[in-house]
C-alpha cells in the first residue's frame, strides 16, 4: 500500500464528518423555518421557487462583468442550472406569480368562495353539509383538495380557525383569515438581525476572527420571574445602547451626519423568550 494512502483515506473521512456537520447545522436551520412558514401557507414547491430565484441572483451579483452584465454561463455553473433556466429566473419577476401556493387547504377556500356550486351569487360561501349531497364538504374537497381525504381538510381548517363546524355542516369563515397565512411581513424586524448573524458566522469561519457573538440564558421559575426578567433586560438594553451612542458622539436611532460613511458598526439585542414543556405531575 503506498505510504500516501492511508492519510488520504483519513483527509476524506473527515471530510466527509464535516460535511455530514455542516448539512446537520443547515437543516436544524431550514426546521426552524419551516415551522414558521408551514403554518402560514408556504410550501416546500414555493418555498423552492423562492430559493432557485435567491441562489441564481446571487450568483449574478457575484457573476457580473466589468459593463455590468451577467455572465449566464458562471451561473449556471455555480448554481447547477441550466442556462435557459438562469435566464428565465433572471428575467422574470417571481413576485408577479403570487399566486396561491396551491395547497389542498388553498384550492378548496377558493373554490368555496368561487364555485357557484358552493357560494352564493355575492360571492359568499355557502354553509355546507358535510356529505350527503352534491354541493357538500365532502363533493367541495373531492373536487379541489386532489387525493387529500375531507376529513384532513376539515381538521387543518378547523386548526387554523379558517371554519366553524356543527355536527353535521361547516361554515366557511372570513377569508382575511386564510389571507392572512400568507403575508411574512412579520419577519421584518428579525430580518436585521438573522443576516448580520450569517454574515458575521460566514465571515469569522474564513478569517478565524474572535465571536461577535455573545449569548447569555437566564433560567427563570415562575411568570412573576419571567417578566420581571424581561422587564430588566429591555431597560438595560435599552441603557446600554443610549449609553454607547452618547458616549461614541452618536445618536441611537438617527444619525447626525447625513454624509454616507464608508463604514459602519451595528449593535442589536435580542431579547427571547423561550417556554419549555412541562409535564404535569400525576402524585
Amino acid at each position: 500500500m503506498p505510504p500516501g494512502q492511508p492519510r488520504t483515506r483519513d483527509r476524506s473521512a473527515n471530510s466527509s464528518l464535516v460535511s455530514v456537520r455542516g448539512a446537520s447545522v443547515l437543516q436544524e436551520l431550514l426546521t426552524e423555518l419551516a415551522f414558521v412558514l408551514l403554518p402560514r401557507g408556504l410550501t416546500p414547491k414555493r418555498f423552492s421557487e423562492l430559493a432557485r430565484s435567491a441562489f441564481v441572483q446571487a450568483a449574478a451579483d457575484m457573476s457580473k462583468l466589468r459593463n455590468g452584465k451577467v455572465n449566464h454561463s458562471r451561473v449556471a455553473a455555480q448554481t447547477g442550472l441550466s442556462r435557459a433556466d438562469v435566464k428565465r429566473l433572471l428575467t422574470s419577476n417571481m413576485f408577479d406569480s403570487v399566486r396561491a401556493d396551491q395547497t389542498p387547504l388553498s384550492r378548496v377556500v377558493s373554490g368555496w368562495r368561487t364555485d357557484r356550486k358552493f357560494a352564493d351569487k355575492d360571492g359568499s360561501p355557502k354553509r355546507l353539509r358535510i356529505s350527503g349531497t352534491r354541493a357538500s364538504f365532502t363533493g367541495l374537497v373531492k373536487k379541489y383538495g386532489g387525493d387529500v381525504p375531507y376529513r384532513a381538510v376539515l381538521d387543518e381548517l378547523r386548526r387554523i380557525g379558517a371554519v366553524s363546524a356543527g355536527e353535521d355542516n361547516v361554515q366557511l369563515q372570513s377569508p382575511k383569515l386564510h389571507s392572512q397565512r400568507q403575508d411574512f411581513v412579520f419577519l421584518s424586524p428579525v430580518l436585521p438581525a438573522l443576516v448580520d448573524g450569517i454574515r458575521i458566522a460566514s465571515t469569522q469561519a474564513r478569517s478565524g476572527a474572535a465571536s461577535s457573538i455573545h449569548r447569555l440564558s437566564l433560567p427563570v421559575e415562575t411568570e412573576v420571574d419571567l417578566a420581571i426578567v424581561r422587564d430588566r433586560c429591555v431597560s438595560s438594553a435599552k441603557a446600554m445602547l443610549e449609553g454607547l451612542g452618547h458616549s461614541l458622539g452618536t445618536q441611537v436611532t438617527v444619525p447626525r451626519r447625513r454624509v454616507k460613511s464608508a463604514y459602519s458598526f451595528t449593535i442589536t439585542v435580542l431579547l427571547a423568550e423561550n417556554r419549555a414543556k412541562r409535564t404535569q405531575s400525576t402524585s
